[in-house]
């Protein structure tokens, strides 16, 4: 699987796009960042967009959602089965589930915490997992939405990403940290939110950083 990121948006959002090499099938994944480059991409690299992926529906992650339906009729989104944001027509997806991507395989991962229809999507294969606001470079998202969530954001982070291959590339939504993108290694390695012992260590450190943000 290749990949290509866009970063613009609201708040230094990322936008990806994927694509099998053999089968040129491409998706997007958060349609978060302005269109006219990402559709410039797609026609250099002569890429036939079928899907988007969406990791959760906060609105700064479907701003363009719209853009992306007009220009493409047969476009379909996949997302969790009960989005909270979403008035598009959608696949709802459930915790394992697989989507191909040409030859290219994703899973989709119900992450919730920062918000209750989060998902990441991973492509074992290439050791890529694409997080949305679950997880940053340095840090998860924050729970301060109605539907958020701490004790889900716990799980979400460490039973179940912190447990896949810790060569795993992540891909964040938003460029926080100081790479846009960080192995699940060095993620662990480098920052505090990744190696707590308990939920209660968690919360603190959770705590500390909204009190100095």
């Amino acid at each position: 699987m290749k990949i290509q990121s866009f970063q613009g948006g609201y708040d230094k959002n990322f936008t990806y796009i994927v694509w099998c090499q053999q089968t040129k099938l491409a998706a997007i994944i958060d349609p978060s960042t302005e269109i006219n480059p990402i559709i410039e991409y797609i026609e250099n690299h002569d890429l036939i967009l079928s899907k988007i992926f969406i990791t959760h529906t906060h609105h700064d992650h479907i701003a363009y959602l719209n853009d992306f339906l007009d220009l493409f009729n047969n476009i379909i989104i996949y997302c969790y089965h009960q989005p909270i944001n979403l008035k598009n027509d959608f696949i709802g997806l459930n915790d394992n589930e697989m989507i191909m991507v040409g030859n290219q395989e994703l899973t989709a991962i119900y992450t919730p915490g920062h918000l209750s229809d989060s998902m990441c999507f991973w492509n074992k294969e290439h050791h890529m997992l694409f997080t949305g606001d679950t997880m940053f470079v340095g840090r998860t998202g924050r729970t301060k939405s109605p539907s958020s969530n701490i004790k889900q954001l716990y799980d979400s982070v460490y039973n179940k990403i912190l447990i896949l291959p810790k060569k795993t590339m992540i891909y964040p939504g938003h460029h926080y940290g100081c790479y846009p993108c960080i192995t699940i290694q060095k993620n662990i390695e480098l920052f505090n939110f990744f190696s707590c012992k308990t939920f209660k260590e968690f919360c603190v450190i959770m705590k500390n950083f909204e009190k100095n943000r």
